[in-house]
């Protein structure tokens, strides 16, 4: 009998909830496989050499482990393996997982997962369903950096389809309006696929990006008539460049949280249920999913909670990744729960204390306190433009200003950075987003724009082992 849900990744709880969406992804849960330990391998279909070559686990994920996939220069599958139902007569499905790009430099279009109803050769490969021969895919799509009126640097994404009334050989590049992913942001992906009923082109595909829908295409014929064994029957986890030509840049990026549900939209995973309105939460969310942020309690960040400088020692550790020092800075610190990164901050000159020997850990962190110490972690000159009214003659005033000048703030409102206003878990959140993509740049800012695509002359032959 098929499961109403099947799982690829790590169950976070027992009980999953989404944000932005209102759904609730509750259990009928089972777990094929997971990203959390070298079972991973076990139980796909066309899982391949080159696929264990250029895929992995790595960590963090999204929740736990993910899947880490790289494309070399002059490579095309990344990864390409199935997740096979039990039942092959699905007609209407959901999907749904997270994905990071880590740095995603396409020069042209290429393979994201998706749903597909394989049951010949047809659906993949410039090779459409004919009669006798019937098939359809609705793998994810992406394109150029850049283009399809994506942001400079972003890549846009869409739905790959093959169908029965496809024009030509090949699928249909299908962009969703306005929607492309940020290089190194977690982002959430959901596509929806509902087969048409035999003898009519009533088929329907539907996709989300970040719990907002960007996509409908109705009126699609996956399969004919006389055509009854043709259901959903996989997941095809496809992460493959172009096309006839190989990519001239490495490519990389994470997947984890992959869920195919029967009975709904299974909604973006939030490991937190308490962060839903607040201004931070895509903060909150995106430092807990690198690793560099835990919550207060069970499924718990508590947002407003205002931060502690012992909180705030062990933030600035994570983010900077600080070596641990041999010597003792503090004496009112010893046994405390963040005493080694308060070491780390002291060794690192970006604390000198509360006093010459203590560092209270337990009091709170203003956020003149925190851009101070941001701007010693970073190596900045503390002085900058002036940027607000209301630090003239603040004893940061400089630090702020170099704060802001270096983009990390855009103060509290109304030209006002509130120097001595005590700072939340959530403001903290947003700052040390910003700083970690600062000390370590994500996407592409050390990658050469694409080139001209495609490059003159033939395309090579496709090595077997490359192949879609």
């Amino acid at each position: 009998m098929l499961s109403k849900r099947f799982r690829i990744g790590v169950l976070l709880t027992a009980i999953l909830t989404t944000f932005g969406t209102g759904l609730d992804a509750a259990a009928e849960a089972v777990e094929p496989r997971g990203f959390e330990d070298e079972t991973w391998t076990e139980g796909w279909v066309d899982l391949r050499p080159l696929d264990l070559i250029r895929a992995g686990l790595v960590t963090p994920g999204f929740a736990g482990n993910g899947l880490g996939v790289g494309i070399p220069v002059g490579g095309f599958r990344g990864f390409g393996p199935f997740d096979r139902f039990d039942e092959a007569e699905m007609g209407d499905a959901w999907y749904r997982y997270h994905i990071r790009l880590l740095s995603w430099n396409s020069a042209s279009s290429g393979k994201l997962p998706g749903l597909s109803g394989l049951y010949s050769s047809s659906g993949r490969g410039c090779i459409p369903s004919e009669p006798g021969t019937p098939g359809w895919s609705a793998r994810g799509l992406f394109g150029a950096v850049g283009t399809q009126g994506a942001p400079p640097g972003n890549v846009p994404i869409g739905t790959y389809l093959y169908h029965v009334d496809q024009p030509g050989i090949c699928g249909e590049l299908l962009y969703w309006p306005g929607a492309s992913l940020e290089q190194g942001r977690w982002q959430c992906i959901e596509g929806h696929i509902k087969l048409n009923s035999l003898g009519s082109n009533d088929g329907m595909v539907e996709g989300w990006l970040d719990g907002v829908k960007r996509f409908t295409r109705s009126g699609v014929a996956f399969r004919r008539a006389d055509e009854t064994q043709v259901g959903i029957r996989d997941m095809w986890h496809n992460i493959y460049f172009g096309g006839s030509w190989p990519t001239p840049n490495p490519l990389s990026l994470i997947l984890d949280e992959v869920e195919v549900s029967t009975e709904g939209r299974v909604g973006c995973m939030d490991p937190f249920t308490d962060d839903n309105d607040s201004l931070h939460v895509k903060g909150l969310t995106e430092l807990h999913a690198r690793g560099l942020l835990f919550g207060c309690a069970y499924r718990k960040v508590c947002p407003e909670r205002l931060l502690t400088r012992g909180e705030a020692a062990a933030l600035f550790s994570r983010v900077f990744s600080l070596p641990a020092p041999s010597k003792d800075f503090f004496t009112d610190d010893q046994g405390h729960l963040f005493e080694g990164a308060i070491n780390k901050l002291a060794a690192a000159g970006i604390t000198v204390g509360c006093t010459p020997v203590a560092f209270c850990p337990d009091d709170r962190l203003t956020r003149a306190q925190f851009a101070t110490m941001t701007v010693r972690a970073l190596g900045l000159p503390a002085s900058g433009p002036d940027a607000f009214t209301d630090d003239n003659g603040h004893w940061a005033e400089g630090a702020i200003n170099t704060f802001a000048d270096f983009g990390l703030t855009e103060g509290c409102g109304e030209n006002r950075f509130c120097p001595n206003r005590i700072l939340s878990r959530e403001e903290a959140a947003s700052f040390f987003l910003r700083v970690a993509d600062r000390i370590e740049p994500l996407g592409l800012a050390s990658v050469e724009p694409p080139p001209d695509w495609p490059p003159p002359g033939d395309p090579a032959p496709i090595p077997p082992e490359e192949r879609d």
